[in-house]
Order: structure tokens, then C-alpha cells, then sequence
């Protein structure tokens, strides 16, 4: 199912809540932005999600099982990009 995913999948999303499940705890991440990224090999182009988490633990990057109430169980590649005062903000590019 990714990779029927687009920029346009997310777009609607913005602020809400996905769930990575694939850690004790389950960390909570905020969807901040979605970025189109020009022409890429999937449908619909290239693009990238930025998320906040609500914690201060960081995850290491790697492939994590995202939950959505919308999408559904997603395994997506996050790398952790920079640390604010309300947590911890991750990125996953599509191309």
C-alpha cells in the first residue's frame, strides 16, 4: 500500500496524530508538513512528511510500523532531523 501513497494522501492530514507502534512505548508523532519534491519514480511525484514527536526519547532512523485511524498500519523509513522543546522531529522521503 506505500507506494500507492502520494503528497496528496497526507496533504489532508496535517496535525494529526500517527502512532509508531513498533516500541515500548508507543511514540505518538504529529504530522507538521508534507513537502512535494518535484518528479520522482513513484506515482504522483517525489515528496517528503515531517513529524514532531511529543517526546524526548529519540528513535534511532530506521523502518517503524506508523498506525493511522485513515491509512491504516504503514512501515515507513523515519530519520530523526533535529530536537525542539516539545520533542523530536522526523523525516521520511518518497521518490
Amino acid at each position: 500500500m506505500i507506494d500507492k501513497l502520494t503528497a496528496e494522501s497526507f496533504e489532508n492530514l496535517g496535525s494529526q496524530t500517527f502512532t509508531v507502534t513498533a516500541v515500548e512505548p508507543p511514540q505518538r508523532l504529529k504530522l507538521v508538513e508534507v513537502v512535494r519534491k518535484g518528479k520522482g519514480e513513484r506515482m504522483g511525484g517525489a515528496f517528503s512528511l515531517l513529524w514532531q514527536s511529543d517526546s524526548e526519547s529519540i528513535l534511532p532512523q530506521g523502518c517503524y510500523t506508523f498506525k493511522h485511524d485513515g491509512l491504516g498500519d504503514l512501515d515507513i523509513f523515519i530519520v530523526p532531523v533535529g530536537q525542539a522543546s516539545e520533542g523530536v522531529h522526523y523525516e521520511a522521503v518518497f521518490t
